[in-house]
């Protein structure tokens, strides 16, 4: 399929330098900056992977701001579910749904424990070997500056994980959800997870010909078609798109310190 070009004018290119000057010094701008952006040698452990993967899961249907339930679940309780946790019990669903449900304030605990348990299996039966060979271009990436064909990596790298990695993708993880264990894990510039925050952004600051709607992007090609607009958008203004998101997502909570930041990344 053909991407169309999109253009903007000065004034869009405006509303995104805007964003980006209105939250530079929020402490979520600058980690991302520090996590994604700077070059840096990085290592990924199994360990960083699965709390990766839990916190796309746990973020995916409710609010994940400074005071949520979910941040700090993933700042103060993330080891209680650890790999090594979930590897020890017979019950991974049951004991990661149950441990979520006590913790409270967490939506769809039984459906994350789920998915818990599929891709713990996916993963443990020859999924980790193929996952590490998979990353290696991000992780070249991000020894450099970005370059041209580093968008289309990604986004490839994106859908393995949700469509084909062990076969079949990791378990309840769609485009969003693999583009957030990305960017968690430092390893993307240019594909992010578009979420309400950036959906209602867009369709404020850029004129474009329809409503982005929210509920298409659990359509892989419309989320690409989305997501080019964002890139393109970005280029227009020599900004990236993982600091655009950072600047938008911040914007809705005031309150961000630093280990709020650490926790989420």
């Amino acid at each position: 399929m053909a991407q169309v070009e999109w253009t903007f004018s000065d004034e869009e290119t405006g509303n995104v330098l805007e964003i980006i000057s209105d939250q530079e010094d929020d402490p979520f701008v600058q980690k991302r900056r520090e996590q994604n952006v700077n070059k840096a040698e990085i290592e990924i452990t199994p360990d960083q992977f699965w709390n990766a993967h839990l916190a796309a899961l746990l973020t995916s249907q409710q609010r994940s701001g400074p005071d949520s339930h979910v941040s700090k679940f993933l700042k103060n309780k993330i080891q209680t579910v650890s790999l090594d946790q979930c590897r020890d019990v017979d019950d991974v669903s049951g004991f990661v749904s149950e441990t979520l449900e006590e913790h409270g304030g967490i939506r769809y605990y039984n459906n994350i424990g789920d998915a818990c348990e599929t891709n713990l299996e996916r993963l443990d039966s020859g999924g980790w070997d193929e996952l590490w060979s998979e990353l290696e271009l991000l992780l070249e990436a991000r020894t450099r500056e970005p370059k041209a064909g580093d968008p289309g990596t990604e986004r490839e790298a994106a859908t393995y994980l949700s469509e084909r990695l062990a076969g079949d993708g990791l378990h309840r993880v769609g485009s969003k959800q693999a583009r957030n264990i990305l960017q968690i894990l430092g390893l993307t510039r240019f594909e992010i997870p578009l979420d309400s925050r950036i959906t209602k952004w867009l369709n404020k600051n850029f004129d474009l010909p329809y409503h982005v709607s929210g509920s298409g992007l659990s359509t892989p090609e419309y989320y690409h078609f989305i997501m080019d607009i964002v890139q393109d958008g970005c280029s227009t203004a020599d900004v990236l798109p993982c600091v655009f998101d950072a600047a938008v997502f911040s914007s809705y909570d005031t309150n961000w310190t630093e280990s709020d930041a650490d926790a989420i990344f």
